[in-house]
């Protein structure tokens, strides 16, 4: 399948079905919260997905603490499928895992951590929004940049005249004995 370098729609937003079958196939995600100061904190985080709930294990540190006092949390997961970039936002609330039923639905949906620091606890993730999207990988040769346009002045014969620089102004060299 050869794919089209130059898409009519660059952003697609994914739907929330896609959005779900996107997070449940992934482990890794960055969850972004709250400190005590009103801070933006971002961990990368092991996570899994259960009966529409997103699971993570954590220590008993300044994160579970900051999730205690400030539960509003946001979680990302990205990834590449098929040549092109997708991202997905969850929205939600935190709180800490206490029912053993709950516990062990985590453990049996395989909720664990990469960390060498032992994670003693369970956090749960409730979302109450899920978001969204895919754009296909930019690999034309000669793609229009417009970052590059905004770093990268034109040179002034590629101006119209009027927006050339002007000519410098002849002056006296500096004396050699200065």
């Amino acid at each position: 399948m050869t794919r089209d370098p130059h898409p009519t729609a660059s952003v697609v937003e994914l739907s929330t079905s896609d959005c779900w079958r996107l997070l449940e196939a992934e482990s890794l995600g960055r969850l972004a919260l709250v400190d005590a100061s009103g801070e933006p904190r971002i961990y990368p985080v092991n996570v899994v997905v259960r009966d529409g709930l997103l699971y993570l294990r954590s220590a008993g540190d300044a994160k579970l603490r900051f999730l205690r006092s400030r539960p509003a949390v946001a979680f990302e997961v990205d990834g590449v499928d098929g040549g092109d970039r997708w991202s997905v936002v969850v929205r939600g609330h935190a709180a800490i895992v206490e029912t053993d039923a709950e516990l062990r639905r985590a453990r049996d949906g395989g909720v664990r951590s990469m960390s060498p620091t032992p994670k003693p606890y369970v956090v749960r993730i409730a979302p109450q929004r899920v978001t969204g999207r895919r754009f296909a990988e930019r690999t034309a040769p000669g793609d229009d940049d417009l970052l590059r346009s905004r770093i990268f002045r034109p040179s002034d014969q590629d101006l119209p005249a009027a927006a050339r620089s002007p000519h410098p102004i002849p002056g006296f060299r500096p004396r050699a004995d200065a």
